[in-house]
């Protein structure tokens, strides 16, 4: 695994107003890319977050319910991911409201209108700080970043939507590119993957990353039953069929592999 950079605990999974940089741990030439931004993407805030060892379970349902008690009421739709194998415990993507114009997300509207509401929720600014500084003692470690997602496939993820009341499984693919391949990599994505699973009605998403540690996080949902199945699994079937046999889409695979130094499988659950 990439070493992991460590951030004040105060950078938690809900991110407060007095969050530091939320480009820590990136590097300058991958914050270079936040100067221009792409129409048609939405972009996103991630925390990659390691918990305390013993405290998971804890951490997961805090955030559940204290957490996104917050989100429910003023409207924000978190995309949190349990990742069930794999170095990290957990994964969530913030969506920032007015594009990249958001990055600097500690001094945004959402956070002090989020701030606020869980004053308001745990009865004060002590009684908030405290509950803050319980989850922070859970977190051993977290990892930032920015990403942009094409935006109706945004609408898609937001449309099954639910705060808790379902719960779904993903094949969760992280990937890393070669030097000066991001590009291309990317454009096989949205060019020749990214149409064949929308025309599956699959629920799925790309995140491409504008700032962090990873270039791409892909996201695909299987059925519980296949969740062994990292690599391959039957739901793929009509995916396959639909880049246009086995073999175009193995070609297509290459290409890809051929673009990368680094992809990770891993398994992960959202309550969303």
């Amino acid at each position: 695994m990439m070493k992991k950079k460590s951030i004040s605990l105060l950078a938690a999974i809900v991110i407060f107003s007095f969050l530091p940089n939320p480009m820590s741990g990136l590097s300058a030439q991958d914050t270079s890319a936040a100067d221009q931004e792409d129409e048609g993407f939405v972009y996103y805030y991630s925390v990659f977050s390691k918990f305390k060892p013993g405290k998971t379970k804890q951490a997961r349902e805090f955030i559940y319910e204290r957490f996104w008690s917050v989100d429910k009421v003023i409207g924000r739709k978190p995309l949190a991911f349990e990742l069930l194998t794999g170095p990290w415990d957990h994964l969530v993507f913030f969506r920032l409201e007015g594009g990249l114009a958001d990055a600097e997300i500690a001094n945004t509207t959402q956070l002090k209108k989020w701030r606020a509401q869980f004053e308001k929720q745990e009865g004060g600014a002590e009684k908030a700080d405290l509950a803050q500084k319980t989850f922070d003692a859970m977190v051993d470690e977290t990892v930032t970043g920015i990403f942009k997602v094409p935006e109706q496939d945004v609408e898609m993820l937001e449309a099954s939507y639910s705060f808790s009341a379902n719960t779904k499984y993903f094949r969760t693919i992280i990937t890393n590119c070669k030097p000066g391949k991001t590009e291309a990599a990317t454009k096989l994505l949205l060019e020749d993957f990214r149409p064949a699973r929308k025309a599956t009605g699959r629920l799925a998403a790309a995140f491409f990353s504008v700032a962090g540690i990873y270039d791409h996080v892909i996201f695909m949902e299987i059925d519980p039953s296949e969740l062994q199945s990292i690599t391959m699994d039957q739901s793929d079937r009509d995916w396959i069929e639909a880049m246009g046999g086995e073999e175009k889409f193995g070609e297509t695979q290459a290409k890809y592999f051929d673009l990368t130094r680094r992809i990770v499988r891993e398994a992960a659950m959202a309550r969303w």
